[in-house]
């Protein structure tokens, strides 16, 4: 089976996760907040206002209240948990047209000026095709709403303030898609080939090891007859490796499995608290890739091992944290530490060193007082 073939198809579109670290976080904030500045079209319709100083002071109000409303819709954009996503956006819209009418009731084309800021809501809170057909209601119902309200005097301005970004909009939603999509195939395309090196190397120890026995096999046959001592040595030789195959052969196959690092997590809490180790974990996960997880997984799964053979340890934390586009795992523990830092008498960690240089990160072992930490930048 070719590395090609084993590669999947992206999977299902799923709803867009909102930001979960600082630094998502501060992305959202400049990417959705860069918009605002077009509410100065509001403001100079608010400046030359001759509405009563009431109305005024209430579309005033309105329009600080409105970037707050925009943004947290990025920010949480399921406030009510109890129903779907598509409700919580619509109570959002409500929100965010009821703060245009009161604008307008100061500067006639300000609900106009709110369209885009709600089809943002809609196009980057959902799937795709969700998305877009959003945008296309809100656009129709907004060129009708300039009809009807006789607007036709700003038939150029309304192309330009709601039908560009509308198409910016759906342009911008369309790459990210397809840089996820992207991202999954080079991800699976990265699994594939290690997949197919292991199973190579699974067929070259069962080659060498089975074409070794059957030999070792044809000869004690043959010795049985002339001499037996011999044919024993040979059959203790046939034995042990068999058994040294097996042990081969089982490592390779853990090496072709992929374990998940939530279900790994769990495994560890219960395996420290068996063994008297307290044990502090990270209570939600960050946003990862199918690779960071595979690697951070792999990585845990060993540490732990090690903590509970060797280190001696009253306490373990687990932690994982973003650095700009990088995201680090460290374990730390309070045992005896490691006599020395290099992975050349540590052949578990040495495996776990090659595997995340191979997904292009960094595993590294430091002495802390008392203690280890083993650390993954990726």
């Amino acid at each position: 089976m070719t590395i090609a073939s084993e590669i999947t198809a992206p999977p299902k579109p799923q709803l867009p996760q909102p930001p979960a670290t600082q630094q998502e976080r501060r992305t959202v904030f400049f990417t959705a907040g860069v918009w605002l500045i077009f509410l100065i079209w509001t403001i100079v319709g608010l400046v030359e206002s001759t509405a009563p100083a009431p109305v005024q002071i209430a579309s005033w109000a309105a329009l600080i209240v409105f970037p707050v409303v925009y943004l947290r819709g990025f920010f949480f954009p399921e406030p009510f948990p109890q129903v779907n996503r598509h409700l919580n956006t619509l109570a959002y819209s409500v929100a965010l047209f009821g703060l245009g009418g009161i604008m307008s009731l100061s500067s006639s084309t300000a609900v106009l000026n709110v369209v885009p800021y709600v089809m943002a809501q809609w196009i980057f809170n959902h799937r795709l095709l969700t998305g877009v057909l959003a945008v296309a209601v809100l656009f129709g119902g907004a060129a009708g709403l300039v009809t009807v309200m006789g607007f036709s005097a700003y038939a150029g301005w309304f192309l330009g303030s709601v039908g560009s970004p509308a198409i910016i909009m759906i342009f911008i939603r369309i790459s990210i898609e397809m840089g996820d999509a992207q991202l999954h195939r080079s991800e699976q395309l990265a699994l594939a080939k290690q997949r197919e090196e292991l199973a190579s190397t699974v067929h070259d120890v069962l080659g060498h090891s089975l074409t070794t026995i059957t030999v070792k096999v044809q000869l004690a046959q043959r010795l049985l007859d002339t001499d037996m001592n011999a044919a024993k040595t040979e059959l203790a030789d046939i034995e042990n490796l068999a058994r040294r195959s097996l042990s081969e052969v089982r490592a390779t196959v853990t090496e072709l499995q992929h374990p998940d690092l939530a279900e790994q997590l769990n495994q560890a809490k219960t395996a420290l608290s068996a063994a008297g180790v307290s044990f502090d974990r990270p209570e939600q996960l960050p946003r990862l890739t199918l690779v960071q997880q595979q690697v951070f997984a792999w990585v845990v799964r060993e540490a732990v091992t090690n903590i509970i053979r060797h280190a001696h340890a009253t306490a373990a934390t687990i932690t994982i944290t973003q650095e700009e586009a990088t995201m680090i795992l460290r374990i730390d523990d309070n045992g005896i530490g490691l006599s020395e830092t290099t992975f050349d008498k540590h052949h578990g960690l040495a495996g776990l060193r090659r595997r995340a240089a191979s997904a292009g990160g960094r595993l590294d072992v430091h002495r802390l007082d008392p203690g280890t930490r083993v650390e993954v930048t990726l």
